[in-house]
């Protein structure tokens, strides 16, 4: 019988529905902040909580606003 080690399990917030729209994989909140969203968070002074997602398969990122 196999031991599971619970420190080794990294879990990632996915988004359920919204699939990458060049690959149709998962998209994934990334921890650091895109530029455009920075942008949108600084024009909108501070009321916008715009966050930043990245496909698993291409790693191409999004802005959800």
């Amino acid at each position: 019988m196999g031991l599971l080690d619970l420190d080794k399990i990294i879990i990632k917030r996915t988004i359920m529905g919204i699939r990458c729209t060049v690959c149709g994989g998962n998209l994934v909140v990334t921890d650091k902040m895109c530029l455009a969203g920075r942008i949108a968070k600084i024009v909108s002074l501070g009321k916008l909580k715009p966050e930043c997602y990245e496909c698993e398969i291409c790693k191409k990122r999004y802005t959800l606003l």
